[in-house]
Order: structure tokens, then sequence, then C-alpha cells
């Protein structure tokens, strides 16, 4: 880069600007969900912006969610805090909720395939009071089994300030119900299980909960009494629970893949590592619902292939299962066959797709080029074997979450097709 003799008012821009990215590039890290740097592309907004020495549409609308989030994700936890140890709130893979006094706490991990019930111990006299706990611990996992997906992302606090930010980045994002269909809806047979169903389920489920005190599974007998703290129940799943979530999702993915011309077993293999089959799974990105879509970039993207213009979708949009399939696979659409089209090998394509699907396409060059320029690496990918590509992803990407993510989505990716 030839340097400026004359500090003007340009060069202070310049300046400026670089200190911006360098912002985003120190956030770039792999992270999961769709994060793609676009510095590479000739239409890149990011070579527009070095021009305009301005920021992008897109730049403040991922700024603006971001900070909501993480302003929110402060102050919900200084709530959280003032009544348990660890903070946690909603992720990729467990879906977390207080009640309104925080007292009780709800989790569904769909990783694990369990839920978690904590609740502060009930005592009669100097003794735990199991069966007063039982049956709190019972109600609690009926309004856990009894919940929307919309009702669950409407009572978020985190949320309802994301909700709000979208209005000061765009006045009308493209919005759609979440969903009246249940979280844990495979749980059932009926679509719209009635209260009895959902009671009845709870309690099939309570026939096998155990008691964790203090990090370790007990028994009702050795649990300690007097010690004032919360116990939490776990309640293991169904162990088809999983099976059944695919067979839910796989109709919708088999027809958005052969819309795009996709690999369904792909699809779900990276719907199983992103969310684990999770509808409210949600990133620090954020990214939202089950392919974790990041509305400002591959939101935009996808939207320009779906609806032929870039539209900013709201995270109501992207909690709607169906919804979210037709989106992320229109995205893997534009960023397999427009992005990376000049890897000529198709193989190696897909590899290096999975990898920029988690990492960036810039960041994944550095494993080939050692800079983070898709541009500079595509020659010497394509003087490469497939395999010697695949090779590279997994033991040279810069991130080790990359690596394994990589691996993951292909060891899935063989179970989906035995299906």
């Amino acid at each position: 880069m030839a340097v400026e003799r004359f500090v003007d008012s340009s060069v202070i821009r310049k300046l400026i600007l670089l200190i911006v990215m360098a912002v985003f590039a120190s956030n770039g890290s792999a992270s999961g969900g769709w994060v793609i740097e676009r510095d590479d592309r000739g239409d890149s907004p990011l070579l527009k912006e070095r021009k305009a020495i301005a920021m992008s549409p897109e730049q403040r609308e991922q700024q603006a969610l971001s900070a909501a989030y993480n302003q929110a994700l402060e102050a919900e936890q200084a709530r959280i805090r003032d009544h348990w140890a660890s903070p946690e709130v909603s992720s990729q893979t467990r879906w977390v909720a207080y009640s309104d006094d925080y007292s009780s706490k709800r989790v569904v991990d769909f990783e694990v395939n369990q839920i978690e019930i904590s609740i502060d111990g009930i005592y009669t006299g100097s003794r735990l009071d199991f069966t007063a706990m039982s049956s709190k611990v019972g109600s609690q996992l009926e309004l856990t089994l009894g919940t929307s997906i919309k009702a669950a992302v409407e009572q978020d606090p985190i949320q309802k300030a994301i909700n709000q930010a979208y209005a000061s980045v765009d006045k009308a994002p493209v919005a759609d119900d979440a969903g009246d269909e249940l979280v844990l809806k495979e749980l059932f047979t009926a679509a719209r299980p009635s209260a009895v169903d959902v009671r009845n389920a709870a309690a099939t489920l309570m026939r096998k909960a155990s008691i964790r005190y203090q990090a370790v599974n007990a028994s009702l007998a050795s649990v300690p009494v007097n010690t004032g703290r919360k116990l939490t129940y776990v309640v293991p799943l169904p162990d088809n629970r999983l099976r059944k979530k695919v067979m839910e999702y796989r109709p919708e993915v088999s027809k958005n893949a052969q819309r795009f011309s996709l690999s369904s077993d792909v699809m779900m293999a990276i719907i199983h590592t992103e969310s684990h089959f999770n509808p409210l799974a949600r990133s620090h990105i954020p990214a939202f619902g089950l392919m974790q879509i990041v509305p400002s970039t591959a939101g935009r993207d996808a939207t320009k292939k779906l609806y032929k213009k870039p539209t900013l979708l709201s995270a109501q949009y992207l909690y709607n299962p169906k919804k979210n399939i037709e989106v992320g696979a229109a995205y893997l659409s534009v960023l397999y066959y427009q992005y990376l089209k000049d890897i000529k090998n198709p193989e190696s394509r897909l590899y290096y797709t999975l990898a920029a699907y988690n990492a960036g396409a810039s960041n994944v060059a550095r494993a080939f080029v050692g800079k983070a320029s898709f541009t500079d690496a595509v020659d010497t990918i394509n003087t490469m074997t497939p395999d010697q590509v695949l090779d590279r992803l997994v033991t040279k990407s810069p991130h080790k979450e990359t690596r394994d993510y990589v691996k993951k989505i292909l060891k899935r990716r063989a179970y989906y097709a035995t299906l």
C-alpha cells in the first residue's frame, strides 16, 4: 500500500475505516453460524466501503443487533445473578427459561437429550419435602412441554431487546410468526396436544427423573438437608426423540435440497451440528434458528436469491423451522454455486464450503496461503486433490473449532445417508 505524503482529511477517514475494520476482524473468529467474510468478492460491500469510506447497511445492521444482544445479555445476567450462581441464558443447543421471579429455572438440553428443572429446596421442618418439590417440578415440566416456539420467543427478555433493535436499522424487516407448534412437539402424537396430553407426558417423564445435587446425581434418600441450596431435577427425554425430530424436519430439508441442487444429507448434518435440531437456537453473533442464520449477512444474501432483493429478516422469521431451512438452503446454494464457484473440483468445493460456513471464506483461506484471502487461495486449492484439501482444512484451519466442525459434518453426513 502506498503511503500518502500529506495527511489530509481523506487519509484520516481511511485510518478511521481501517480501525473499524480491524475491530470487526478481531471479532471474526470461528463461532458457528453463517459467518462469511466477503471482502474477496468482486461485488463485496466491503470493497465498496473502501471506496466510499462509509459503513454499509450490512455493517450497521450487524453492529446494532450485536450491540442490542450484548447489552440485553449483560442486563439479564445481572438479574439472574441475584438468584443463581451461574447466569445461563439460551444458546445454540440449550433453551433456558426462568420463572418471573427467577426462583425456578427450566432448561431443555437438545444435545444431551434431557430437561433440567431447578428450584429452591422446599422443607417441612428440617427435612426436604420431596412430595412438594416433585409437585412443583411437575408443574414446571408441564409448562416446558406445553410451550410453543412463538411463546418461547415472546417471553425471552433478550429476544425482546433484539427485536427492538431491528427498528433502528430497518423500519420493516420481513417478519413471520415464529410458529404455534410446540418446541417439543415430537413428544406428542397429536399436532395440537391437549392439556391432558401434556400432563400425562410430564407424568411419564417424571418417573425417570433424578435429583442432581452439587453436580452429583443422587437418589432421593441420600440428598442432604438443611443446606438452603437449589436442587435440579434431571428428566431424561426418550431415546428416540432425536430420530423423531429428524423425521419431522427431513421432508422440508429434502424439498429445499432438491430445489437448490444440494445434498439433503449435508443439510441435515449442518442442522445437527449447528443446533442439534433446537428451533430456538441462538448464538452470540447473534444468529437464529436451526441453521443459525445471521440476518445481516447470510439472510440478505439468501433473500436476494429467494425474492430478488436483499432483505433483513426478523428473528421471528428465522425461528420458524420451515422458513429457516428455506433460507439456509438458499444461502448454501449461493455459497457453493456463486461465491466459491472458482474451486473447480465439486468435492473440494464442498469441503471448503463447510469450513467457510463455520469460519468465513477468507479465514479458511489461511489454511492454504497463510492469509485471509480466498482469491489468493483458489489457485492453490485447484492444484490439490479433494483428499488433500480436506486434510489441509482439518489440520491447518486457523481455529480448532473449524477443524472439528468439518469432521463432525462429514461424520453426520454419513449417518444421515443411511436413514
